[in-house]
């Protein structure tokens, strides 16, 4: 079948070139629409549901009881810093605040108001003593 003098463009009839933009714009703006929901309404806080042996973290870290590994996770404390919190925290005790960081080397105010959201200075539980029955 012989193609009209009249249309060049991919070699197609005019009717189809225009069922092939239409198509394509259409698919566009489902694709836009999708995205725009999403963005809308996918501002919503993440649920995390607790499952069969599945743990949900804590929302703030107990600076008190925390491993060095675990105080990596807080934002601008590094590996030597960790380890300088827990030094700190075993050479004179518990922290009594989270401003108590601040006499840490190594950390200052710039650390102290990066973890503060993520972080807290609950009291560590005195350990039970066993009585004898």
């Amino acid at each position: 079948m012989q193609r009209p003098p009249g249309t060049r463009w991919f070699s197609l009839y005019r009717r189809e070139l225009v069922v092939l933009l239409v198509t394509a714009a259409a698919a566009l703006a489902a694709a836009g629409a999708i995205r725009g929901v999403d963005f809308i309404w996918g501002r919503g806080e993440v649920t995390v549901a607790q499952s069969g042996d599945t743990l949900v973290a804590p929302a703030r870290l107990n600076v008190n009881t925390a491993e060095v590994y675990e105080l990596t996770a807080l934002p601008r404390i590094g590996p030597k810093t960790a380890r300088a919190i827990v030094d700190y925290r075993r050479e004179h005790g518990p922290f009594a605040s989270l401003e108590d960081l601040v006499k840490v080397r190594g950390t200052g105010p710039k650390t102290l108001e990066a973890v503060r959201p993520h972080a807290m200075c609950a009291p560590v539980p005195e350990p039970a003593e066993e009585t004898e029955d």
